[in-house]
C-alpha cells in the first residue's frame, strides 16, 4: 500500500481550454511514521493508565483491611492526624467509638478461622449500614473496630444522647446472627466512647481514652457502652499506681 498526496489547480490555457497543473508525491514514509507515532503514544498512554491504576490499588491496599475492605489502623492514624490539625484551628471536633466483639474467640475456637473471618466481614457490613454516610469506620486489628464521627464547630456539638443512640443501635444490630455452614453465629459488642469535649481529651488521646472506656464496659458485663470521663481516668491511674507499688 502506497500513500499518495496530490495537489493541483485548474487554469485556462492560452487556447482558452481548461487545463490542470499539479504535483503528485509519494508520502508513504510520512504516513507510516505518523501511524507508528500514534501507536507508540497509545501504548504509552495505556501503560500510564496501568501505572496509575496500580498506584491507586497499592495506595488503597496500604490503607484498607484486606478482609473487610474497611480502612485500617494506618488510615485511621492519618485521619486522626488531619483531624488534630482542624481541632487545633478550631474547625472540627470528633467522637471516637472503640468497638470490640464479645465471644468472637469462641467462634474461632469452635468453628475455625474461616467462620471467624466470615463473622468479621458480617460485623463490618453491619457497621457500614448502621453509621451515617460521613462517619469513618475502620478495622484496627483482630476483632476491634473504630467509628469516628466528626462535626464542624459551626455545625454545633454532637450530644451525648446522639452518641448513646448510635452505640445502642450498633449493639442492637450487631446481635443479628450470621448463618455459617448450618450454624447460627452470634456476637455481642462492647463500646468505649471518647470525645474532644472531655476536658482532658484531645485528638491524639481519643484512642487511648476510648480504650479505657471500652475496658470498663467489658468489666461491667459486656454488650454495653461506656463514656470516658475524668473520674474513670483517675480510677485507672490509681489502680495502675497501686499495682506498680505492689
Amino acid at each position: 500500500i502506497r500513500h499518495i498526496r496530490a495537489m493541483g489547480s485548474v487554469y485556462i490555457a492560452a487556447d482558452m481550454r481548461p487545463k490542470m497543473v499539479g504535483v503528485v508525491m509519494d508520502v508513504s514514509d510520512d504516513v507510516n511514521r505518523n501511524e507508528e507515532l500514534k501507536r507508540v503514544n497509545a501504548l504509552t498512554e495505556a501503560r500510564n493508565t496501568e501505572l496509575e491504576t496500580a498506584k491507586a490499588r497499592i495506595e488503597h491496599d496500604a490503607l484498607h483491611d484486606s478482609l473487610t475492605g474497611l480502612p485500617n489502623r494506618r488510615h485511621l492514624d492519618e485521619m486522626l492526624a488531619a483531624h488534630a490539625r482542624k481541632f487545633e484551628s478550631g474547625e472540627e471536633m470528633a467522637a471516637l467509638l472503640q468497638i470490640d466483639l464479645d465471644r468472637f474467640k469462641q467462634i474461632n475456637d469452635t468453628l475455625g478461622h474461616m467462620a471467624g473471618d466470615a463473622m468479621l466481614v458480617h460485623a463490618a457490613d453491619i457497621l457500614r449500614s448502621t453509621v451515617e454516610p460521613d462517619d469513618f469506620v475502620a478495622r484496627v486489628g483482630g476483632d476491634e473496630f473504630v467509628v469516628v464521627r466528626r462535626w464542624t464547630v459551626e455545625g454545633g456539638t454532637e450530644s451525648e444522647y446522639g452518641l448513646t443512640c448510635l452505640a445502642e443501635k450498633i449493639i442492637r444490630n450487631m446481635q443479628m446472627p450470621l448463618s455459617y455452614e448450618g450454624h447460627q453465629c452470634r456476637v455481642g459488642v462492647s463500646i468505649g466512647i471518647a470525645t474532644d469535649l472531655n476536658s482532658n481529651a484531645d485528638p491524639k488521646r481519643l484512642l487511648v481514652n476510648a480504650d479505657i472506656a471500652l475496658y470498663r464496659a467489658k468489666e461491667r458485663g459486656r454488650n454495653r457502652h461506656q463514656f470516658f470521663n475524668e473520674a474513670l481516668e483517675t480510677e485507672i491511674i490509681t489502680t495502675k499506681r497501686v499495682a506498680d507499688d505492689i
